[in-house]
């Protein structure tokens, strides 16, 4: 842990906040139409430019994402990152010679019929040129969709899978918490990532879309800031620390720009239960559901039979007694999420591998 934080303070260290280009440049974020969708529907991502207003700690629309310097990506509950970038598309009228395509944004979709976290990135890498001086800017504009068989907040508070890094290439925001299911009032930390180190005493935004009140946070020892969740709305979290990387003869700098953005819902909707929940999970292997005999759930742990474990997970499985299905899973590489029951629709066990 000492040498965690150690060496993120020598990064730390290492980071200019000076002036720069990076100051005239606008901020990319993307964002998310719906948090929470059903399997098999599509899930459409903004990808926004702008925050010019109020020190760059504003929501207003101020460009367009370049086409030619950024991709999209989408990484699967299985921690797979698939390139969404040929799903992009434009929103407005394409610029004349007497009008630019001023406040006109792009559109990435995706759909996937396996339920669980997915992670959005927009990845951008741009050479700035600014009163003589270029420096290269590296952005990462994450959002976030729990796709689910019932797509309420209730079904998927208990998702873990959005709490990983998946820019480690650069500056990269990282939530502790679940951002597509979030209420009002709850404290929530989120981690801010140098290429995969903590990054520490480095400023960090919050700004509430629909009225663009910002607060300004600095990351603590570990990289983390927390906060309370505001009112129900849309928020955006932004970082840009810059260093002094170069590379002669194309940039003398580089400006790293970290976004997320994240929903608060009221959360206030219930499914009714009319009788007991049934202790026998839905189980879906790699986003297919699969017969569920010999899983169960005692106690908040669910068992799996000997037979379901070689089946499903490992056929080499030398066991006969039941055993716990994410210890079992994890000594495999496997990851394994969790949906509660609601209503009368059982608990569901994720496992991808």
């Amino acid at each position: 842990m000492f040498k965690k934080k150690m060496a993120a303070t020598v990064l730390a260290v290492l980071l200019t906040f000076s002036i720069s280009s990076s100051v005239f440049a606008h901020d990319g974020w993307s964002q998310t139409n719906a948090p929470i969708i059903a399997q098999g529907e599509v899930s459409y991502v903004d990808l926004l430019l702008g925050n010019h207003s109020n020190e760059h700690k504003s929501y207003r629309i101020a460009g367009q994402w370049s086409t030619d310097s950024s991709k999209v990506y989408v990484t699967t509950p299985a921690g797979k990152k698939a390139d969404i970038t040929s799903t992009r598309f434009y929103t407005g009228e394409a610029a004349t010679e007497e009008e630019p395509a001023v406040n006109n944004g792009f559109i990435a979709t995706f759909s996937s019929s396996s339920p669980g976290a997915y992670i959005i990135t927009v990845e951008g890498d741009s050479i700035f040129k600014h009163g003589g001086v270029a420096s290269r800017t590296l952005r990462s504009a994450k959002s976030f969709v729990a796709v689910s068989d019932i797509p309420t907040l209730e079904r998927v508070t208990a998702l873990k899978g959005f709490s990983k890094a998946v820019s480690t290439d650069r500056a990269e925001l990282v939530p502790e918490f679940n951002p597509v299911a979030v209420t009002p009032n709850e404290q929530v930390s989120i981690q801010l990532f140098m290429k995969g180190k903590p990054l520490t005493n480095t400023e960090v935004s919050l700004i509430r879309r629909s009225s663009s009140e910002a607060q300004t946070f600095t990351t603590d020892a570990d990289g983390k800031i927390s906060f309370k969740t505001g009112p129900a709305d849309y928020y955006l979290l932004r970082a840009k620390p810059s260093t002094d990387e170069s590379k002669e003869g194309e940039y003398s700098q580089v400006n790293y720009e970290a976004t997320m953005t994240f929903t608060v819902q009221n959360g206030s909707v219930k499914l009714s239960s009319s009788s007991k929940a049934n202790p026998v999970p839905y189980v879906y292997v790699n986003g297919k559901l699969v017969d569920a005999a010999g899983v169960e759930i005692v106690n908040g742990t669910t068992y799996a039979s000997a037979s379901f474990i070689k089946q499903h997970l490992d056929a080499s499985y030398h066991g006969n007694d039941s055993a716990p299905v994410r210890a079992t899973a994890g000594k495999l590489g496997a990851a394994v999420e969790y949906l509660p029951a609601v209503g009368d629709t059982r608990a569901a066990v994720l496992i991808y591998k």
